[in-house]
């Protein structure tokens, strides 16, 4: 049989390539004609090397770089190894309609978006793992012609013996957090190492991929540089980890198992691992709860792995993975999903066009990928007036092209978009809609916009899905969303679909004076211009009291005919203080210090943001005010995400002093931990009055900030609240004087309407 087979790059080192050398092994050890077309363009080097280190010489195996789908001609069974190759599948029935194409599936389902084409009438079979996924791909897509086989294994050998485990433990994945999740396995690291004290067990994690920088910063934020080493040389044995949300075999999974060593795994949440590795005694798996995990790990390391053990695994390994003849069975099951299948070949012109339609910057883009390192054409590239031209038109199309697109997406109603802090974190009242609508409708799906791999994770412990803010699959994402709940401005580029419905939550209550009732004319013309298009945006604005409502309404200037509807249903955020409880609490303390015991008392210290650069957030002196307190207590700083960069400042002044990440951070958490906040402006006072713990105002610049921005109200009028003495000394016996404050004036003029049910009442009517 001759058959050809494409892949994205044979030569670069992964699993895809590993599966794609198997098959064309099988495929000529069975005596069939292979030939291979590479769609990224390769050097002879990398071609020798990989033929050189797999012995892939054979009179019937031929290298090719992929051009066109001419390429496909003569051929018995063509292999599509990739689903952005599928739509080749109409090409190459157009030229050969004899020819049998299969398209291999490597990846979980879940990643494969709703919108790829994945060529259903011009593709005879597609091969999945295992069976579970082949029913998933029946049930999502209404396909039979599908067949589920392993990917072939003939690589690995097999150890009769078990390895001794001398406490080490291994990842090697590609550095894709949304995909591998390696950031649990560091978080979990943290707790066996800094809570448990556990300083003879080391993980070990190999790899490359975007992820790089985030596992760096986590591994410096735990101080785990001694016990989690990246890209060191690789221990001989070792437990294998992997906390993978999805995945279809897990190829570094198996072959740890065939060496004879132990793997402790997530079972995914398709349960597919589950299913493959159960049978097995080297595999126990995590449940993504660090404080079990962490326990059942330990416990696993100690654990020995009999011979007797061993001997059942490796006869279910080799039944399961290595006697078999891949070749055979793969082309019988392709021929089986073909059986009363009919595929209509078309005319090649017809076929083509349809192709084609697909998008044309598609094959710009592919043609660029291919010729870019040919001499003439990196010649022509590297010449600045021509490469910024052809950037220019080509993002130019680009964005014409997505407009189209945008248009033509209807907002769904199971869907839902969230974002705080313009993806900066995930906290405020767009948190606990989201974790609401999670709850009690779990038909809905829910995104979150994100900044950075950082938000990522603090997204992803709540079983959310992050979006990267800014990116294409954002302005998808958030124009298929019916609703759209933020607490700030949205980007200009994407516009309103007439059929979405915007809630805009807000940050905070207003002290100091915003847009149209600041103090300084200039800035307020400015700010205004720039708000008043984006507000049109808005459905409703969520409010807590009248006089919230009143000042909102001042500051962003709502007359009675705007199409606007107020909710003074409260905040969200502050239902979470009130109904709080000492579980939560506990929760809160081990997510920031890894422990739940309650024998320090936390300052939080917060002063809100300067537009000038600062070196400090204040005149106190941190370290001094630490003498004069008791070694129980403790300072949070809690900074302004327009002002992280001054974490290292204040993480390095002492041990008694905590400056977390700003991404990871959610200061109502922050609020239920701390003992007593000190701050000055912010709106943080009045959340922060629902718990009726001290709160110290700063008045450093009052009467500047006076002039410059303005107040609404005098707060001192209000309530009572001790103004926090400069010299650290004082403060020091202001804070330990420990008198019980009576905020309730606050929560009853300013904050009247946050309740328990806030959040179910907004969600309702937002619903309805």
């Amino acid at each position: 049989m001759k058959i050809k087979i494409l892949g994205f790059n044979l030569f670069a080192k992964g699993g895809t390539s590993r599966s794609n050398i198997n098959l064309i092994k099988s495929f000529i050890k069975a005596n069939h004609e292979v030939v291979y077309y590479n769609f990224k363009t390769f050097d002879k080097t990398a071609k020798f090397n990989t033929m050189i280190n797999e012995q892939l010489f054979d009179k019937h195996l031929s290298f090719e770089e992929f051009k066109t789908s001419e390429d496909f001609v003569n051929v018995d069974l063509v292999i599509l190894t990739r689903e952005t190759f599928f739509y080749l599948a109409r090409e190459i029935k157009s030229i050969n309609p004899n020819a049998m194409v299969v398209g291999e599936i490597h990846g979980p389902l879940a990643y494969i978006d709703d919108n790829q084409d994945l060529a259903f009438d011009a593709i005879d079979a597609y091969r999945v793992s295992s069976i579970d996924i082949k029913h998933d791909f029946i049930e999502r897509y209404g396909k039979e012609n599908v067949f589920n086989q392993y990917v072939d294994a003939s690589h690995i050998i097999v150890n009769e013996e078990p390895s001794v485990t001398r406490r080490n433990l291994l990842i090697k994945a590609r550095f894709e957090d949304n995909i591998k999740d390696i950031s649990y396995v560091i978080k979990m690291m943290n707790r066996i190492i800094n809570v448990k004290g556990y300083d003879d067990i080391h993980l070990y994690i190999k790899g490359y991929g975007p992820s790089e920088i985030l596992y760096k910063n986590l591994i410096h934020y735990y101080q785990l540089e001694e016990h989690v080493h990246m890209n060191e040389r690789e221990p001989k044995n070792y437990i294998y980890i992997s906390s993978s949300p999805y995945e279809t075999l897990g190829y570094s999974i198996l072959e740890s198992i065939a060496e004879g060593n132990k793997a402790f795994i997530y079972a995914g949440e398709d349960g597919v691992l589950k299913r493959i590795y159960e049978p097995y005694h080297a595999v126990q798996f995590l449940e993504k709860d660090i404080q079990e995990d962490s326990e059942r790990l330990i416990e696993f390391i100690d654990n020995k792995y009999t011979k007797e053990e061993r001997g059942e695994d490796v006869a279910l390994l080799n039944a399961t993975f290595i006697d078999r003849d891949y070749a055979s069975d793969f082309i019988e099951a392709s021929k089986g999903c073909m059986d009363g299948l009919k595929v209509g070949s078309g005319s090649k012109s017809q076929v083509t066009q349809k192709v084609r339609k697909k998008s044309k910057l598609e094959y710009g883009r592919d043609l660029y990928e291919q010729y870019k390192t040919k001499p003439v054409i990196r010649t022509v590239l590297n010449n600045e007036k021509v490469f910024n031209f052809a950037k220019k038109k080509y993002e130019k199309r680009k964005m014409d092209k997505l407009k189209q697109q945008y248009d033509a997406i209807t907002p769904l109603e199971n869907k839902v978009f969230i974002e705080s802090f313009h993806g900066n974190n995930f906290s405020g009242d767009p948190k606990y809609i989201a974790l609401y609508i999670k709850e009690h409708f779990p038909e809905k799906e829910v995104y979150v916009s994100s900044r950075n791999a950082l938000v990522d994770m603090e997204i992803r412990n709540h079983n959310l899905i992050p979006i990267r803010f800014g990116s294409a699959i954002y302005n998808q994402t958030f124009r298929s969303c019916k609703y759209v709940v933020v607490n700030g401005n949205t980007l200009d580029s994407v516009f309103k679909h007439k059929d979405q419905i915007f809630v805009q939550t807000w940050h905070g209550f207003p002290l100091k004076r915003m847009l149209n009732d600041l103090e300084d004319k200039t800035e307020r013309n400015a700010q205004v211009a720039a708000f008043k298009p984006r507000m049109k945006k808005w459905d409703y604005l969520l409010t807590s009291s009248a006089v919230n409502t009143m000042l909102l309404e001042s500051s962003f200037n709502i007359q009675p005919e705007q199409d606007l509807q107020i909710l003074q249903l409260g905040a969200p955020r502050n239902e979470y203080l009130m109904k709080h409880d000492e579980t939560e609490k506990e929760r809160v303390l081990t997510k920031y210090f890894f422990t739940k015991s309650n024998d320090k008392k936390y300052i939080l210290f917060c002063p809100t943001w300067r537009k000038e650069k600062r070196a400090l957030l204040s005149k106190i002196n941190l370290n001094i005010l630490l003498e004069q307190l008791p070694e129980e207590y403790e300072i949070i700083v809690k900074l302004h995400p327009n002002e992280s960069h001054l974490r290292v400042t204040y993480s390095e002044l002492s041990d008694r002093i905590h400056c977390f990440y700003n991404e990871l951070v959610d200061i109502q958490e922050l609020y239920l931990i701390s003992d007593a906040m000190i701050t000055d402006y912010s709106s943080t006072i009045f959340d922060y009055a629902h718990l009726n713990k001290p709160i110290f105002l700063l008045q450093e610049d009052t009467e500047v900030y006076s002039e410059q921005i303005g107040f609404y109200f005098d707060i001192f009028e209000l309530v009572t609240i001790e103004i926090a003495s400069n010299d650290e000394r004082i403060l020091a016996r202001q804070l330990l004087e420990n008198k019980q404050p009576d905020y309730q004036n606050i929560t009853d003029q300013l904050l009247q309407d946050d309740k328990i049910g806030t959040t179910e009442n907004i969600v309702n009517y937002i619903f309805k």
